[in-house]
C-alpha cells in the first residue's frame, strides 16, 4: 500500500470518528428557546408555554422558601401570553406583573403552582407577594 493511500485512509477514518463524536455533544449543548427548567419562573411569548422565553429566573425553591428577585424595570417591556410558576401553593404567594416600571399601572397576578395563561398585557416590573 502506498503512503498516499495510507494517509487518505487515516484521514477518512479520523474525519468519521470526529463527526460521530462531535454531533451528539453539539445537539445536547444547544438549549432551545422554549426550555423552562425545574425551579425556574418563566414568561413565554405564546399561549400554553409556547414560543420564546421572554423572562426566566431561578426561583431557588426549597422546603422552607424561595428566592424571587424583585424586578423594578424590564427594558424593553415584554408582553407574555403564558407563564410557569414553580412556587408551591403552600407558601401562599402570588407574583404581581405590573404593566409599567416601578410597580406602577395595571397588574396581572399569577397565583398557584404550575402553568398559567396570561392576557398578553405589557409587563414592565414584577414582584412576589406572600401573605
Amino acid at each position: 500500500m502506498s503512503r498516499r493511500a495510507l494517509r487518505l485512509g487515516l484521514a477518512a477514518m479520523t474525519a468519521i470518528g470526529l463527526t460521530a463524536s462531535a454531533a451528539p455533544a453539539a445537539t445536547a449543548a444547544e438549549p432551545t428557546a422554549t426550555t423552562c427548567h425545574k425551579g425556574e419562573f418563566c414568561l413565554f411569548s405564546g399561549a400554553h408555554r409556547t414560543g420564546k422565553i421572554l423572562y426566566r429566573v431561578d426561583a431557588k425553591v426549597t422546603k422552607n422558601g424561595f428566592t424571587f428577585p424583585e424586578v423594578d424595570a424590564l427594558d424593553p417591556v415584554i408582553t407574555p401570553r403564558s407563564a410557569y410558576n414553580p412556587i408551591p401553593d403552600d407558601f401562599g404567594c402570588i407574583v404581581r406583573l405590573n404593566d409599567r416600571t416601578h410597580f406602577a399601572g395595571s397588574e396581572q397576578e399569577i397565583d398557584g403552582f404550575g402553568a398559567k395563561e396570561l392576557s398578553g398585557a405589557p409587563v414592565g416590573s414584577m414582584v412576589s407577594d406572600c401573605g
